[in-house]
């Protein structure tokens, strides 16, 4: 039987070889453990120091000869817990310092971060992500032929999830059949609307600038679902004085 899956929790394959066969063999002289294997003698002896330091192994010295013994295998159990919440520990470090992160990186390489979305899950991920950012949002859309299934779900999840996390939105809407019933809602479901006619200001696709990303998407029901974020805080910024100034232009 081989232990290399063992490597999937931190330990090498020469690691888990070694262990497999202080299984076999039981407490033993190091001698005893190079000879059973084409290891050299230094690197034995360094692969059960890391074992021991793991809990996997224990040494002893019985009559001026260090002898070395396996753990019960229990304690894979125990290696394999403490690895797993060490990786969840760090995967919430990294997930905290991705903001940071990527704004090192902006700035190191100067060139935007642009991420293309297609499909319905594609569309719904760049709503998640305005969720994610947490910031104020100031769109440009239009709301009719809205994909039936994106509309389902905007009405259902992410609507009242963004009214819930108190994130505002600043929207600018072309007119149409449903955009008087979508202004009436601004209360409920956290926003800010000004109306502009759709024959002289043709808005499609939609835009939402949040944070120090823009994003441009197409949910027109018949049409190729797709969307493109860039991040980039100048271009955040530009596209935020461009959206004040149309903001300032449209009617209340």
């Amino acid at each position: 039987m081989s232990l290399s899956y063992l490597q999937t929790i931190g330990l090498s394959k020469a690691e888990a070889d070694l262990y497999e066969l202080l299984l076999t063999l039981g407490e033993v002289p190091a001698g005893r453990i190079v000879a059973e294997t084409k290891l050299k003698r230094p690197t034995v002896y360094k692969h059960l120091y890391e074992l021991e330091q793991k809990g996997l192994v224990t040494k002893r010295d019985i009559e001026n000869k260090i002898h070395f013994k396996p753990e019960p295998p229990t304690k894979l159990i125990e290696l394999t817990q403490n690895y797993y919440e060490t990786l969840d520990r760090t995967l919430g470090s990294i997930q905290a310092t991705i903001p940071h992160l990527s704004q090192l990186y902006l700035h190191s390489t100067e060139k935007p971060i642009v991420t293309t979305y297609e499909g319905v899950e594609g569309i719904k991920a760049i709503y998640k992500d305005t969720l994610k950012e947490g910031k104020t949002i100031y769109a440009l859309t239009r709301i009719e032929e809205f994909d039936p299934e994106i509309w389902e779900w905007a009405q259902r999840y992410y609507l009242r999830e963004r009214a819930k996390r108190k994130i505002h939105a600043q929207v600018i809407v072309a007119s149409g059949r449903s955009s008087s019933e979508y202004r009436k809602k601004d209360v409920e479901q956290y926003r800010t609307t000004r109306e502009v006619p759709y024959t002289k200001f043709p808005i499609e696709p939609e835009i939402d600038i949040y944070g120090d990303k823009v994003a441009f998407f197409n949910y027109k029901k018949g049409d190729k679902l797709i969307g493109v974020v860039i991040q980039h805080k100048k271009i955040a910024q530009t596209m935020k004085a461009w959206f004040d100034l149309a903001w300032e232009g449209a009617k209340k």
